[in-house]
């Protein structure tokens, strides 16, 4: 079945709205399809955001410097998979350099709204993370603020004692997961009101990668997670992320035409009309999910 074939099977049950909201509503499924998320990848110099970053995705993530470079262009990676792309954006970390802290947290508060996801990438072994909490208290409560943030510790092989890792079983000694657990705790305390997880992972070894995957997911907006699906590497594209994606897709056309409807007056006796055309619309955006993305 062709392009356009599968795209009429979308749209064709809008004809039994009025032109007007149907051209509307076709606009704006169009906006959730071709959708691009963006992700900040945060944290200090050594933190690993390029070797996380070329762990999870297909592309490759260049390192970058941030002492060197100008803070004020913020380095930013495109991911793509056919048509679909995503947006990687390189954060500098606060607190290793106070001079430009300052600079770093305007630099925040400017893109923060285009962000979908942040990973907040903290080494297992940083203890230096006032800088970084007296950051976070200053966004604002709430999906749009903190709810945004993932912390992500990372070298968690590296966690002592480090010669205790096992490299056959590609996981931590007792020793080091009670290091790594008390890691965690310590972050959720310090970083009040966490909407999602702590994962600890090694990008090195692939320990955990795909329970952050799975976390990620959860907390990606609805909008965004088809489009990064498609870009990850094809062992993390799991059928359960998959299934996740394609919940998410259908969720997300359904809030598109929800909040569409809720804009415009009909008559009362077309309700039942208009919830069959968004139940039915749903339906087919879910079952066409494998085929746009």
């Amino acid at each position: 079945m062709s392009d356009k074939m599968q795209t009429e099977r979308l749209f064709s049950p809008l004809k039994l709205l009025p032109d007007h909201i149907a051209e509307d509503i076709t606009r704006r499924l169009n906006d959730v399809i071709h959708y691009q998320p963006v992700i900040g990848i945060m944290g200090k110099t050594g933190a690993g955001k390029s070797s996380l970053c070329n762990a999870l995705f297909r592309s490759y993530v260049s390192p970058v410097s941030h002492t060197a470079a100008c803070t004020r262009e913020p380095q930013r990676f495109t991911l793509q998979t056919d048509e679909r792309k995503v947006t990687i954006i390189d954060l500098p970390g606060v607190g290793e350099s106070p001079e430009r802290d300052e600079e770093y947290r305007a630099l925040y508060q400017s893109l923060w709204s285009e962000l979908d996801l942040v990973l907040w990438l903290i080494k297992a072994d940083d203890r230096a993370l006032t800088p970084d909490c007296d950051f976070y208290g200053t966004l604002p409560q709430g999906e749009s603020g903190q709810g945004k943030v993932m912390f992500v510790l990372t070298q968690a092989d590296k966690t002592e004692p480090t010669r205790e890792w096992s490299g056959f079983l590609n996981q931590p000694s007792d020793n080091q997961r009670k290091h790594i657990q008390e890691k965690e705790c310590a972050v959720s305390t310090l970083f009040t009101g966490l909407s999602h997880p702590v994962i600890s992972v090694s990008a090195a070894t692939g320990w955990q990668l795909p329970e952050l995957v799975t976390a990620m997911f959860h907390a990606l907006p609805a909008r965004a997670s088809s489009a990064v699906s498609t870009v990850l590497k094809p062992q993390f594209r799991t059928r359960q992320i998959e299934e996740q994606a394609r919940q998410d897709f259908g969720d997300a056309v359904c809030d598109v035409m929800t909040q569409t409807l809720s804009e415009v007056c009909l008559p009362a006796a077309v309700t039942a009309v208009v919830n069959s055309v968004i139940s039915t619309v749903v339906s087919v955006a879910r079952s066409l999910w494998r085929f746009l993305f």
